[in-house]
């Protein structure tokens, strides 16, 4: 995606004039017409543990028949579920995923009303169980082959995977998790995130996406910059220890790396002599030990500051990409922002997009 500015969005979108949004299903799009409308659109999406997620409202005249007939052609569950959404003729896709979920009310009006829920392909690796490897296959071996499975081949387009760290990347048996589940627990233990609601699938260092930057300015038609920083969470240092199969003790710590925001000057010094010790009986070596050590770190370093910013709808404000806020009138409050989780929505009030996240230490 590389770098965009808020003035080439206004100039793409004509100043996010008359929005619109497009719903395929297999391929084939609804299209909507008297009698039959979309009454309200929300994609959800994050980084991390949570499926990415689509609802959609529409509403279908029963008199007469030839609306509800004709939506409910395209309704089977487990359908594949695109969704674009833009301005004018310029739509990009916000959403891939299957159709898991449908439900019609009939409110003994002049309508029927049906709730379309999609999920992405982190709800099909929910249903899908690892049962058990043998030891003879490392990390990344496992990870290579959830990221092959053939039944999550039409929703994962693109498919980009870090190598694991050497040091961690160790033989292992895994029994009755869901492919989901260890993918979930491999990255809170490397400090790695994985996100896949648009049809490209990445597993990566958490918070490292400073080629895909999107500047957020007035011409964004920004409503509101929220940021909060909290001693919440927050620890002095993390220590990691363990003993190994010859019974050697190991041991590790990281210490609180301080933020670069206001209003967090003198949390280091409150935070001295604090600490969160956490034992792994996995552990092999101390270089195992330090990486644990400083991941989690990390990851608590980062629960200590949150922004969240609403503005007019932008389809390319995804998860795990970094946004430059521009506040003019108040510099507390401008800055890079790690975006983490997306909402967008269209409904009668137009396309607005609300994103939260982490600030970016400088």
């Amino acid at each position: 995606m590389g770098k965009i500015s808020g003035k080439n969005l206004a100039d793409k979108y004509d100043n996010f004039l008359n929005p619109v949004a497009e719903v395929l299903v297999s391929g084939r799009a609804i299209n909507t017409c008297e009698g039959l409308y979309m009454q309200d659109m929300q994609v959800i999406s994050s980084v991390g543990p949570d499926p990415d997620m689509a609802v959609l409202v529409y509403h279908a005249d029963k008199y007469p028949k030839e609306p509800h007939e004709y939506l409910e052609r395209y309704l089977d569950v487990g359908q594949k579920i695109e969704i674009k959404a833009g301005y004018e003729k310029e739509t990009t896709r916000i959403f891939l995923g299957y159709l898991h979920e449908v439900e019609a009310a009939d409110y003994m009006q002049t309508y029927i009303e049906y709730t379309l829920i999609c999920l992405d392909v982190k709800g099909l690796m929910k249903k899908n169980s690892i049962f058990q490897f043998s030891a003879s296959k490392n990390v990344q071996q496992i990870l290579n082959d959830i990221m092959g499975t053939g039944c999550y081949s039409s929703f994962i387009e693109k498919k980009k995977i870090d190598t694991l760290p050497k040091e961690m990347n160790q033989d292992c048996i895994i029994k009755g998790e869901t492919h989901y589940d260890w993918l979930c627990s491999l990255a809170q233990y490397l400090d790695y995130e994985f996100f896949c609601g648009r049809g490209e699938m990445k597993f990566r260092k958490a918070d490292e996406s400073e080629s895909e930057l999107v500047n957020l300015t007035e011409e964004c038609n920004i409503e509101e910059v929220r940021s909060s920083i909290t001693m919440t969470e927050q620890t002095g240092s993390v220590q990691v220890c363990g003993y190994n199969r010859k019974d050697q003790k190991i041991l590790e710590t990281a210490v609180w790396p301080g933020i670069s925001r206001p209003f967090g000057g003198k949390m280091k010094q409150a935070l001295n002599g604090c600490m969160m010790a956490f034992w792994d009986m996995e552990l092999e070596t101390g270089e195992q030990a330090k990486q644990r050590a400083g991941a989690a770190m990390k990851h608590l370093a980062r629960k200590s500051t949150r922004v969240e910013i609403t503005m007019s709808g932008i389809p390319e404000l995804i998860p795990g990409i970094c946004a430059d806020i521009t506040n003019e009138d108040t510099a507390s409050l401008s800055g890079k922002m790690y975006v983490q989780e997306v909402r967008h929505q269209l409904d009668e009030n137009g396309f607005r997009t609300m994103a939260k996240g982490v600030w970016k230490q400088v």
